[in-house]
């Protein structure tokens, strides 16, 4: 009896194991997908593999990062559009510093992680965006460890910033900075 339960048992379980190919008919496909709402415009946007922008924007965050305000504006146009949760400024790059600069006197040991840099194209108006995600980490004014997660937009015109946009996602509980908390 053990014997034929075994049997059985290694029989179903070779029987479920049974590999299929799956037929992917791309064309049917299509036709099942149905939207709750009808999109007009698809997008314009289109990743690019040029990276000349991307290293400008990367460039721009370590420059805040060390705080060096005459390297950052070297990257922004003479007029800059800067739109941030809570406000938004339009005028010279260099009345941009002094706002910066007081930015970072009050985030005291900032350290930024980068999670993602994507570089996109208007297909229509040849205009180059740059997509950044990262995570800044820094000492606030009670001289608690903070963190935040934020979203930065870049426009370009002549490898010069004209626009950027940028994007807090702040949590309740507060993150450890990298390395804090972690099992060695």
């Amino acid at each position: 009896m053990m014997r034929l339960c075994l049997f059985t048992w290694v029989a179903l379980l070779l029987h479920a194991c049974q590999t299929t190919p799956v037929k992917n008919d791309k064309g049917n496909l299509k036709n099942t997908l149905k939207y709750a709402y009808l999109i007009k415009d698809t997008g314009q946007w289109v990743i690019t593999k040029n990276h000349n922008n991307a290293v400008t924007a990367l460039n721009v965050l370590k420059a805040y990062e060390l705080g060096d305000t005459a390297r950052l504006r070297s990257y922004l146009a003479d007029t800059v559009a800067v739109y941030y949760d809570g406000g938004k400024y339009k005028g010279g790059s260099r009345e941009l510093m002094y706002a910066i600069k007081e930015k970072i006197k009050s985030l005291t040991n900032l350290r930024i992680q980068v999670n993602n840099c994507e570089t996109a194209i208007n297909k229509l108006e040849h205009q180059e965006r740059v997509i950044t995600r990262y995570t800044q980490f820094y000492t606030n004014e009670r001289s608690q460890a903070d963190s935040a997660d934020l979203i930065d937009e870049a426009f370009f015109e002549n490898n010069k910033i004209v626009v950027w946009r940028s994007y807090v996602r702040r949590y309740a509980n507060q993150r450890p900075s990298p390395g804090e908390g972690e099992i060695k």
